[in-house]
């Protein structure tokens, strides 16, 4: 006689499925689980649901298993040892899977090496030196800039000054009617600009270091027919005619100078009253009461007539003369 075979039913349950029924039974939620153990819920859950692949680096989850199986009465090693079996057996299977797809697909992987690292610096550099010789042949190409501030246009004026102000390359060359003009660091230039009654024509140019020019022109009409006297400080200067000025008495100087284009400065007392051009034929009377001092661009075409006397050159040289002094007994 055949015994009949008794069909029993075996439990295998997973290490969330352990943590979950152990939990059930106690009646105990995850919330009193994450309030006593400081595991955060959603740890809790990745564990009972077996999504490991979520959980953070293995050795906080052996941490996390430790900690939850003493506080439901479990033994803590079993439960680590449980959950690494089942963490390669999922390593493995998705490693079978995702084999093939690799083998077909074949991508290929990009490995940073030294010698990948130096052919781009190599690149780098002579992208840099084509792109600053790009630079350098345009501007070896194109013409300086120039731009005039003031006057904006061709102006008519009741005095016989000017300033001309505006800006260029910083490394540029100024001239105004040829006499060199400072420049500062921001490529901005300003020049008071001495008249002679009638059109003035006053021609501005810059030269950058490539030897390329720009050149714009003014026309300003000074509507003085006399020069004026300047004396005391540049900003602070009392204008009269000159006629008015050979009235005066008592102890003083007045000079009066005409020059070919030349940059001028003038001092009178110590204290600075002009500092410019001068255009051809224009001219001007200075006056102190102690002394003058004339610094020229050019001497020896700078014209001057000290007290009424007759007019004489500044001095012989060709060149810059500096601080020549006049008093009243010159």
């Amino acid at each position: 006689m055949l015994r009949g075979f008794i069909k029993k039913k075996v439990n295998s349950y997973t290490l969330g499925e352990k943590l979950k029924k152990f939990r059930s039974e106690g009646r105990i939620t995850l919330f009193e689980v994450s309030r006593e153990t400081k595991i955060p819920v959603k740890y809790l859950e990745m564990i009972e649901e077996g999504k490991y692949e979520s959980l953070p680096p293995d050795v906080y989850v052996r941490g996390f298993l430790r900690g939850y199986g003493e506080y439901l009465g479990l033994d803590p090693e079993k439960l680590v040892g449980l959950y690494q079996r089942e963490r390669d057996i999922k390593k493995n299977i998705t490693k079978e899977e995702i084999e093939p797809i690799k083998k077909t697909k074949n991508v290929p992987r990009f490995v940073v090496t030294p010698k990948l690292i130096t052919a781009g610096v190599i690149t780098l550099i002579i992208l840099g030196g084509f792109f600053y010789l790009y630079k350098e042949i345009g501007r070896f190409a194109a013409e300086p800039r120039l731009s005039i501030i003031e006057p904006s246009e061709d102006v008519s004026i009741d005095v016989n000054s000017v300033i001309v102000s505006g800006f260029t390359d910083q490394d540029a060359k100024l001239f105004i009617n040829d006499q060199p003009v400072l420049v500062n660091e921001r490529g901005e230039f300003r020049e008071n600009i001495l008249l002679q009654n009638g059109v003035n024509n006053i021609s501005v140019s810059a030269t950058n270091r490539f030897g390329k020019t720009i050149s714009k022109s003014l026309n300003i009409r000074s509507n003085t027919e006399k020069p004026e006297l300047a004396s005391g400080p540049a900003e602070e200067i009392g204008q009269v005619s000159g006629e008015q000025a050979e009235k005066r008495e008592g102890v003083e100087v007045v000079i009066r100078i005409e020059t070919l284009p030349v940059w001028l400065s003038v001092e009178a007392d110590g204290n600075l009253i002009y500092s410019g051009t001068m255009l051809p034929g224009a001219n001007q009377d200075f006056k102190g009461e102690k002394e003058i001092r004339v610094t020229s661009g050019k001497a020896n075409q700078t014209f001057i007539k000290v007290n009424g006397k007759d007019e004489k050159i500044l001095a012989d040289s060709p060149g810059i003369e500096r601080d020549i002094l006049f008093t009243p007994n010159d």
